[in-house]
């Protein structure tokens, strides 16, 4: 008799927002959707059983324009799939740099010392994102609801998940990977390095963007039709996504 074929390795993705939101918006001006990122992210020989996305939301009281923009982004993430987990941000005065005033400091021409304009501005802070997504990812994989844990975010702190599952898994084959993004051309590998903890790594590319890319405008409120033809959309886009080698 032949020997029955080994079952996909199961995969959850864990998604830190608002590091994927800068990294991506940087280095390629756009903006991804994480049911998009994580079928590609699992790609056609595993299977995606959970996409979660963790994520700070403007207080109404002090912001509700944004607050409305990222509730709607988050309804529709959720009507694909995707489980979010938000937390409200906290504001707290400081000084803000003009970035037209000195470029940035990794820039081969940027001064040893600069004058800038500062400006004082109400800045919003994310508290306790990294914190949720570290302790979810690492229940998942312990409570064996997954084989594979991929953490997608640059922030060397969530290397944590790797060495804590590494540690408690040693009787059990399980894979904590990340996907990143680049801040520039030529720092793929360094990035990678400051990443040795994780099982895999997986560099957020032109060519992920091109399959991931969330083209849908939540500054207006949102109309039915267009919500449907986008779902419909996403969930094709999704297919060919998992097809995409990874």
């Amino acid at each position: 008799m032949g020997m029955s074929a080994q079952p996909a390795a199961r995969v959850m993705v864990f998604i830190d927002g608002q590091n994927l939101f800068k990294g991506v918006h940087r280095r390629f001006k756009t903006r991804l959707h994480p049911i998009l990122l994580a079928e590609a992210l699992a790609g056609e020989d595993r299977e995606l059983v959970g996409t979660f996305y963790y994520s700070g939301i403007h207080d109404p009281d002090v912001d509700q324009k944004m607050y409305e923009l990222v509730s709607r982004r988050h309804d529709l993430m959720e009507r694909t799939g995707v489980e979010v987990h938000e937390r409200t941000l906290r504001y707290h005065w400081e000084w803000s740099v003009d970035r037209d005033d000195v470029p940035p400091p990794w820039y081969d021409d940027a001064p040893k010392k600069a004058t800038a304009t500062v400006r004082k501005k109400r800045k919003a802070r994310e508290k306790g994102v990294d914190v949720a997504l570290a302790l979810d990812a690492v229940s998942a994989v312990l409570g064996d609801r997954c084989d594979v844990a991929v953490i997608v975010s640059r922030d060397r702190d969530l290397m944590e998940v790797a060495d804590q599952v590494r540690q408690q898994c040693s009787a059990k084959l399980v894979r904590v990977e990340v996907s990143y993004v680049s801040e520039r051309r030529g720092d793929e590998k360094p990035l990678a390095g400051a990443l040795s903890s994780y099982d895999a790594f997986h560099e957020i590319d032109e060519a992920v963007v091109d399959v991931a890319r969330d083209n849908f405008n939540y500054s207006r409120p949102l109309d039915g039709a267009a919500v449907e033809q986008f779902l419909s959309e996403v969930n094709g886009r999704a297919d060919s996504a998992s097809r995409r080698a990874t």
